[in-house]
């Protein structure tokens, strides 16, 4: 079942929205409700992080069990820095390299970095949004989730920015 949704937004940023839709062959609809699945996604994720039951509670938690797979890619983040082929590294190492330059990485810089084989051979990733994508996330079939978006900024996500730190010697060699 759908509903209509309605909000406010600013002028500018719908004459934005409506050309990235157009550059990238999307409907607004998908689109949106994608990305407020995201933000439930990611809501959901930072209060199970907060959330803590009694210590002698026999009742399943029902944060953890929505939340499975919560944090795999602090796991895989060690393996990942040894793997200068694969494309989680690259994706990492793209990161480090924009946010040196930039001291910040916009996705649009990010993407660019991971799009161009000729200039960039070392961080090219032949389907980043993909792959990104995958990243983003926690899901069964997720790469493991090591970003965030905020305000168009990509930013690693808290709970994995340790292990990340702990290994960014790898990804930035």
């Amino acid at each position: 079942m759908s509903i209509t949704f309605e909000c406010s937004i600013k002028e500018d940023v719908v004459e934005k929205f409506n050309l990235a839709l157009i550059l990238n062959k999307e409907e607004a609809d998908d689109v949106i409700e994608k990305y407020m699945m995201q933000y439930i996604s990611s809501s959901f994720s930072k209060a199970s992080q907060t959330y803590k039951a009694p210590p002698t509670s026999k009742i399943p938690r029902v944060i953890d069990v929505m939340n499975v797979d919560t944090g795999k890619a602090k796991n895989r983040i060690p393996k990942w820095a040894l793997k200068a082929e694969q494309y989680n590294h690259k994706i990492v190492r793209a990161y480090f390299q924009v946010e040196r330059e930039f001291g910040h990485v916009p996705l649009d810089e990010l993407e660019k970095r991971c799009s161009d084989e000729v200039t960039f051979p070392t961080t090219y990733v032949r389907d980043f949004r993909g792959n990104f994508n995958q990243m983003k996330i926690d899901a069964p079939k997720s790469h493991g989730k090591v970003f965030e978006i905020d305000n168009g900024n990509i930013v690693i996500w808290d709970y994995v920015k340790e292990t990340l730190m702990k290994n960014k010697e790898y990804f930035c060699r």
